[in-house]
């Protein structure tokens, strides 16, 4: 990620100077609603999978919610990768 992101900088910066950096940086924050979206299922998978094993449901909701929770971590850390990624180019 970091190697992609240094020769996205200099490859802006070739082609457009400091206004292609800029113009890449605001590229990547208009992802920034799909960003908080992905970010915010990661909780409610996990409060799902919470309830489901204090109401005491048959084993097969807990292995449903268990792995929209594995789902939800992995669009947390994707998500995470955008919001590092779009504050280096600011």
């Amino acid at each position: 990620l970091v190697l992609v992101l240094i020769v996205t900088i200099l490859g802006c910066n070739a082609l457009s100077g400091g206004y292609g950096i800029a113009i890449a940086a605001v590229g990547m924050l208009s992802t920034l609603g799909v960003t908080l979206a992905t970010d915010a299922y990661g909780p409610i998978a996990d409060n799902a999978g919470g309830i489901a094993e204090m109401a005491e449901l048959e084993e097969r909701v807990r292995d449903t919610t268990d792995a929209l929770d594995a789902l939800g971590n992995t669009t947390a850390a994707t998500g995470k990768g955008f919001a590092i990624g779009s504050a280096v180019l600011t």
